[in-house]
């Protein structure tokens, strides 16, 4: 079925808008699978000479299933963060708990005593966590049919003088980067090289701390989808922390991770730009 309009949508025309020193920002833009099931997402014709170029975008996730980890994962342990008397002063507590933990646990009331005994562990041990990094064991007990079991959390306590504050999150466990890129490559390669177009565009995103740009070195995929060869440049796009009308940033490496180029925008207006030398374009218009 052809798409409506997604939330990536003003990415991919902000990232128009500045490329190639602004040389496509009155281009026409063809959103070609809203009205095209498998087409490519957009297809931008430069008025001044007629040149095309076919840009792709896909979120490329830190590991397997991540959305649906995280949809368990924020109905239940994000909520932990509501108790404010778990705050110490001076401190800022980091809670990670190990993706995966209420896999396999379907009941709404099993779930419910595995982020009990989170909670209840952080009250009665964050007043003695250590400064740094340390790993430390959560019991679970008295869940209906399974056996008691611990839970590795790992904790980042780091000093905050003057303020407080508790935040849990996922912690990776394992590696699994190159099936989510596979992923990927074979969903969004077809419909990008499909196209005819005078050069070919990837957008990847990167919406997460522990995804580092270092290992989406797409390239080295290249045996295993010889269409990456019709691909003219793979950009990363930049979102953590994101918010409607926020800041995200474009940046193009070579294969060896060395820098080509950034853009970066505020909203949908770009506020600075640099190519091969390194030396910044800032868009002072946008900053006022």
């Amino acid at each position: 079925m052809p798409t409506k309009q997604r939330p990536e949508d003003v990415f991919i025309a902000a990232f128009l808008s500045a490329y190639e020193d602004l040389t496509w920002a009155d281009a026409e833009k063809d959103w070609v699978d809203r009205r095209k099931d498998g087409g490519v997402e957009m297809l931008a014709r430069r008025s001044s000479d007629g040149k095309t170029l076919a840009i792709e975008h896909t979120l490329i996730q830190p590991f397997v299933s991540d959305k649906e980890d995280f949809a368990f994962f924020g109905r239940s342990f994000l909520k932990i963060e509501d108790d404010k008397a778990l705050i110490v002063a001076d401190k800022w507590i980091q809670v990670f708990v190990p993706v995966g933990t209420l896999h396999g646990y379907p009941k709404p009331a099993s779930r419910e005593i595995i982020v009990k005994a989170v909670h209840e562990w952080i009250r009665a041990s964050r007043l003695t966590l250590p400064d740094g990094d340390s790993e430390h064991q959560c019991a679970v007990t008295g869940m209906p049919g399974n056996a008691d079991f611990e839970i590795t959390l790992t904790i980042k306590v780091k000093p905050l003088p003057k303020h407080g504050a508790l935040h849990v999150r996922r912690q990776q466990v394992g590696n699994d980067f190159a099936d989510v890129v596979r992923k990927a490559l074979t969903t969004k390669l077809p419909k990008l090289t499909k196209q005819m177009a005078d050069k070919r565009v990837l957008i990847l995103e990167r919406e997460h701390m522990n995804l580092v740009p270092e290992q989406m070195q797409i390239r080295k995929q290249a045996p295993d989808f010889p269409q990456l060869a019709l691909v003219d440049e793979i950009w990363i796009l930049e979102t953590i922390g994101y918010e409607p009308g926020g800041y995200f940033l474009f940046e193009l490496n070579d294969d060896n991770n060395r820098h080509l180029s950034t853009m970066s925008f505020h909203g949908d207006v770009w506020t600075s730009r640099s190519g091969k030398d390194g030396i910044p374009i800032c868009n002072y218009a946008a900053s006022d």
